[in-house]
């Protein structure tokens, strides 16, 4: 689990530079990915489910000490699916590498939900 979170949140310091942030589930896993690498807690809140805020509290140091050495990583591709108030965002890199990221829709605002059941 702590190996496909942390590879999760590192492939997020790359989406930084690929789109503009707007109120897409693409902009909240860049604005989670900014929120981490700032290790901002409060605008992670913002974009993040309560369990999600909580595992990134947990894992922090380690997300930030990765994400320095992917920031170099190339985005070949970012996609999202939404279904009513679910969505995924995918990232394929140029190394063939994939990552998905769950979304839900909590007040008319995507958020990133990471929990340990599903990672």
């Amino acid at each position: 689990m702590q190996k496909r979170f942390f590879i999760g949140a590192l492939i997020l310091v790359a989406l930084l530079g690929s789109c503009s942030l707007g109120s897409s589930p693409k902009s909240a896993v860049q604005k989670f990915g900014k929120a981490i690498e700032k290790n901002d807690m409060n605008a992670l809140a913002k974009v993040a489910t309560p369990e999600t805020v909580q595992l990134v509290a947990m894992f922090g140091s380690k997300i930030q000490g990765y994400a320095a050495s992917m920031s170099a990583k190339k985005v070949k591709t970012i996609t999202e699916e939404i279904s009513g108030n679910t969505a995924v965002v995918t990232v394929i890199f140029a190394d063939g590498e994939e990552e998905n990221f769950d979304l839900v829709k909590t007040d008319g605002k995507w958020k990133v939900a990471i929990d340990f059941d599903s990672k």
